[in-house]
């Protein structure tokens, strides 16, 4: 999962630093214009879910409840600021979008319930679906 984590991470810095025409599409000129806060807001999100979710499995891997309920910590402060914002296309659909954020944070709820009841296994089927919650929400306003 370590590599799953640092895999995450590259691919984030890869989007969010090198990519121009994405920098470009969100205000922040490659030629030295500003970006969007909003933007970098979200993005700086996307970065935070992908990293503690890579930590989460990590950590039901392990059997480790406290680290498991660490990293869900963390995904779960990012959740209010991800219902506030603006999605990257089909932004008309918000109220799609904060369906979804919402799912997304119960089953980030639910992940760790599990894992606090010692169901590992179940924790972990759960994060699979915590995955699909990121996939289907990045399908419908951000790839």
């Amino acid at each position: 999962m370590r590599i799953l984590a640092s895999i995450a991470v590259v691919l984030t810095a890869w989007l969010l630093l090198i990519n121009p025409i994405e920098a470009s599409a969100h205000g922040n000129d490659p030629r030295g214009g500003r970006a969007d806060e909003q933007m970098k807001k979200l993005h700086a999100m996307m970065l935070v879910f992908s990293v503690a979710s890579a930590e989460l499995g990590a950590a039901l891997e392990k059997g480790d409840v406290v680290a498991a309920k660490a990293q869900a910590d963390k995904i779960l402060a990012a959740v209010p600021d991800l219902k506030k914002s603006k999605p990257h296309k089909n932004s008309k659909q918000r109220k799609k979008f904060v369906e979804l954020a919402t799912s997304f944070e119960k089953t980030v709820n639910f992940t760790v319930d599990l894992a606090k009841k010692d169901d590992f296994s179940g924790a972990k089927a759960a994060l699979k679906k915590v995955e699909e919650a990121c996939a289907a929400c990045h399908a419908k306003f951000r790839d």
